[in-house]
This record gives structure tokens, sequence and C-alpha cells, in this order.
């Protein structure tokens, strides 16, 4: 009898602790929901961030792509959707639309709608991660911004499993990519003709497009001799210059020997190389005197006897320059127009343009038009920096700004 008021107050309260535990089992229900759809949430955000990765860099290799097939003069002009360059935008929006359709999200193929397909350019000089650097326009793009969605504009909100307890039925989730080309960071085999490159500093000196470019290479010139993987002597020069060797595919942060000096006896081999591999061109300087059926400049210098415009070209010093025409005594530069080899160095870390006797790594790479090449005394390659024109090749971007880009992108954002 005694114990009979404690069994009565446990009956009681079985019916507050039946509450209790039906209230503790909702939330407990509600937060495993939230973590099971939270999870889904996140993985399906890693699968449209892939989608748009994919779509963003598709886009821009087939913006790279257009510039490659382009003239020099089509890439500077370039505007996406004009009739008249043939390439408009919505070729660049469809190879993200496919790129999107390739790839799914929460078990569902992804539809990037046009709107979501941005196509501008990407300030590298000025990236902040506090402010968006991309800007839309369709003027010499360079960039291409895709959003892939599963949200109320697009593929439909994700079904959640059970945050449906909570009155959460259904989750909106999104993600965006940005693709830019950049400074050329790949060479291909046998792209860098001569077997120089030029030193950062010049670059960090001011040298912008357009600058002309001075080089032995000797101390102070900002440029030095390289055989790229090829032990570095005279022959093995020679061969680079006249195309019995060839430089190895190569990109940024590969390292190679490098040297100073005058090599003399090297210039008369870059004075027939330049005569060999280079054009004439008209008065404007750009303009191929002579083409082939493909539109391409006939390379090779102009013979004496072929009448174009007269240009009179002088050295720095005011003297008459003369055509290194062989066999025959030297021609004046009267009769014919300017000749040009235009040809991609390689750029290595900046050293204040000293000796570079040692190893260098590669920081980038640029076009270099040539001009003139002056054999013994004066042993100089004349040139200036070319801007603006996108490599010939698939090459990679990720080099340094100098002047050239890849069109081969890479992910910004």
């Amino acid at each position: 009898m005694k114990y009979q008021w404690l069994v009565c107050k446990i009956k009681q309260q079985e019916g507050a602790v039946a509450v209790t535990l039906a209230l503790l089992m909702i939330v407990l229900v509600g937060f495993a929901a939230l973590s099971i759809d939270v999870g889904y949430l996140m993985v399906t955000r890693n699968e449209l961030q892939n989608v748009a990765d994919a779509a963003a860099l598709a886009a821009t290799r087939k913006l790279g792509n257009n510039y490659e097939n382009m003239t020099k003069d089509q890439q500077l002009s370039y505007t996406c959707g004009t009739v008249e360059n043939g390439m408009p935008c919505s070729d660049i929006i469809t190879v993200a639309k496919e790129a999107g359709k390739a790839n799914r999200a929460g078990q569902v193929e992804i539809e990037i709608r046009d709107s979501d397909v941005f196509i501008g350019v990407w300030d590298f000089l000025n990236a902040d991660p506090a402010v968006d650097s991309f800007a839309a326009q369709n003027a010499n793009p360079i960039a291409v911004r895709v959003i892939a969605r599963r949200d109320d504009q697009a593929n439909n909100q994700i079904t959640t499993f059970l945050a449906g307890v909570l009155g959460i039925d259904t989750m909106a989730v999104s993600a965006v990519a940005t693709a830019s080309l950049s400074g050329q960071g790949t060479a291909v085999d046998g792209e860098l003709e001569l077997p120089v490159g030029v030193d950062g500093q010049f670059f960090e000196n001011g040298g912008s497009c357009g600058d002309e470019i001075r080089f032995r290479p000797t101390p102070g010139s900002c440029a030095g001799w390289t055989t790229f993987d090829l032990n570095s002597n005279t022959p093995n020069m020679r061969d680079l210059i006249d195309g019995t060797a060839t430089n190895p595919d190569m990109s940024i942060d590969d390292s190679f020997e490098y040297s100073g000096g005058q090599m003399a006896n090297l210039f008369d081999d870059l004075l027939l190389a330049y005569k060999d591999k280079g054009f004439d061109v008209k008065a404007d300087g750009k303009t191929a005197v002579l083409e082939d059926g493909n539109g391409e400049p006939v390379l090779g210098a102009l013979d004496a006897t072929v009448e174009t415009e007269a240009v009179p070209l002088y050295d720095p010093d005011g003297n008459p320059l003369y055509y290194p025409q062989l066999p025959g005594p030297p021609q004046p530069l009267t009769a014919r127009n300017q000749h040009i080899w235009p040809s991609t160095v390689m750029v290595y870390e900046a050293s204040n343009c000293a000796n570079p006797n040692q190893s260098r790594k590669t920081i980038g790479f640029a076009k270099i038009i040539l001009t003139d090449i002056y054999s013994v005394p004066q042993q100089t390659i004349i040139g200036h920096l070319d801007c603006g024109s996108f490599s010939e090749n698939a090459t990679r971007s990720g080099g340094g700004a100098f002047g050239t880009l890849g069109t081969i992108p890479g992910l910004v954002q």
C-alpha cells in the first residue's frame, strides 16, 4: 500500500512522456531529413558545377577555334555575332548547350538557356576576388560565362526525400563557371624558329605592343640564346635556325639553359633564314605583296625584278638598307617593300636583363615581327612586339600577358 501512491504518479506521467517522445521524433526526423536532403542538394550542386565548367570550357574553346581560323586583321576586328565574319555568337551558345545536355545533375539532363550563356572578357590585370572581373561584350571577346540551373527557370527544382516533413518539398540550386583565353602558355613542336628567348624584365620595364626589340643577344639586351633541350653549342643552334632541329612541345614552368655572347658566326645563318622564311609586305607593313592560292603570304624574299611600291628603308643611323640577296651584289631596299619574319619566342623569368648564363624558367611566349637582322659587325636582331593576336596553333592559355593569346582556355571562376 505504501508504494501505491508512487505507481499512480508514474502512470499519470506516461501520457506526457509519450507526447514528448512524439515531438522529439518529429524533430529528429526533421534533422535527419535535412541532413539527407541537404547532402543531396550539395551533390547536385557539385554536378551542376561540373556541367557549368564543361560548358564554359567548351564554349570558350569554340571561341578560340574561331580565332585560330582568322587572319590577324580579322582577329582584331572580330565582333561576335556580326554577319560579315560568319561566326555568330549562336555557334558558341550552341556548344555550351550541347555540353550541358551531355551531362546530368540530380539524374536530370541539364538544359542550359541561351540567356544563361554570357560572352565577354575577363580582366586579368585587375582581378579581385571581391569584384566580378567578367564583363559581357561582343567585341573581341575572350571569355564565356555559363550558369547551370535546377530551379524554377530551368530543369525544375530538385525534389526532397524527407524534408517534406518540415514543409520543404523542393529546393533550388545553381552553379556558375567562367572560362577565358589568356596569354599563350604552351608552344607546339617546331613553333619557335629562333634559338633565343626574351627576358621578362623587358615587359616589367614597360615593354608593350609595337615596341621595338633589339637583341644580339648580349648582356643588357634583355635576351639570351637557347638550344631548348639540346646541348648548348653552335652546331645545335645552327640546326635550329635552318630547321634541321626543332623545339620540343613546351609550356610555362619548363626550364631551359640560356647563354649570352655575340655568337657572331650564327648571324649569317640568321640572315639566310630571315631571307628564306620572311615575306615582303606592302607599305602598310602587314599586307603580303604576293599570296598563294589560299591567301597565305609567299615566303622568301622577292626577286629584284618584282616591281612594287618603292619604300626606302634606312638603318638607325640614316644609312640606306640593302636587301640580303644571294647570289650577287646586295640590292638597295627601294625597289620593293618591307621584308618581315613573324616568329614566336619564349619569355623567361625576369633577371634584370643580365647575362642569362644559367637555367631559366619559361613564363610565357611572345610574337616578334622581325624587320631586320644585321650580321657582322652589328650582330643585331631587330623587331617589334606584336600584340592582340592569337597563336596559329592550338596552344593552351595560362602564360603571362606578353601580347599573344592561347586558344585553349582555362577556368578563371
